[in-house]
């Protein structure tokens, strides 16, 4: 009988249906200028994740142009974790915080610019090599636009 309980192996069930929803609340950003592209910030992801959803704070490469700094911020996140098994992940030339990092280019978030702060009180640009790198593995994973002539 399934009831619901986790199996032991550490997964949890899935929510059940719908729930009332509550707006979430809009929270004032700690950066005093909209993110830039190619900027590298500490981002706190949602603290109710779910595998293999990117959680907890980690450092993000803003690769959207013209953010605002009320308006939505697309994002690369790095991972500290080597990304040998996943095509899609770059590591970057330089370290990020004094580790070697991995942009995670097939998880793109959009995240409002309250998740972010500076690196030690300061904004790193990534390369543009990096960046190009990571725009290209970001681009190869997106799908290619239909041919609506055939």
């Amino acid at each position: 009988m399934n009831d619901g309980a986790t199996d032991g192996g550490g997964e949890q069930p899935a929510p059940k249906g719908p729930q009332p929803e509550e707006k979430p609340p809009r929270v004032k950003p700690r950066i005093i200028a909209a993110p830039k592209i190619r900027q590298l910030y500490w981002c706190d992801f949602w603290r109710d994740s779910q595998l293999p959803e990117m959680w907890k704070t980690r450092p993000v490469v803003v690769v959207s142009y013209k953010n605002a700094l009320h308006g939505p911020c697309l994002v690369v996140p790095t991972s500290t974790e080597p990304q040998d098994d996943n095509r899609w992940a770059y590591k970057l030339s330089s370290s990020v915080d004094g580790q070697a990092s991995w942009a995670v280019c097939n998880q793109p978030s959009t995240i409002a610019p309250s998740r972010l702060s500076q690196v030690r009180g300061k904004i790193p640009l990534v390369s543009e090599a990096d960046f190009n790198e990571i725009l290209a593995r970001l681009m190869a994973w997106l799908p290619k636009p239909f041919d609506l002539e055939k």
